[in-house]
């Protein structure tokens, strides 16, 4: 049987908002103030690198990789009902420079239906 695959590419903006969502739920403090660069690599299975300034002008760095990476982008799809098959094998990659959620579909053993033409 053939296998399907997905990949759901998030902007720099989506991957920021769901590692601030997964911050809280996870009851983390996300540092406050504004994110003024991105940086995502293939360090650690894939790895965003958050600069975050604060009205006082200090500066923060958050990392998020693999697992925890993953977990914030699965939510974020779930907070924007964004379906996600629950069998699905779940990866990330980086595609033209934007972090993806790979889903990979195998195959179903069931066997089709004729139908009189």
């Amino acid at each position: 049987m053939p296998t399907e695959e997905r990949r759901i590419i998030f902007t720099d903006a989506e991957v920021v908002t769901a590692v601030q969502a997964l911050y809280q739920r996870s009851k983390q403090i996300f540092p406050p103030g504004n994110v003024w660069n991105v940086t995502i690599s293939e360090d650690n299975g894939c790895q965003i690198d958050c600069d975050v300034v604060d009205a006082k002008g200090r500066r923060d760095r958050v990392t998020v990789a693999g697992e925890g990476l993953a977990a914030a982008l699965i939510l974020h799809c779930m907070l924007h009902k964004i379906p996600l098959p629950a069998k699905a094998q779940k990866g990330l990659m980086i595609v033209r420079g934007q972090l993806a959620l790979n889903i990979i579909l195998p195959g179903s053993d069931q066997k089709l239906i004729e139908v009189d033409r």
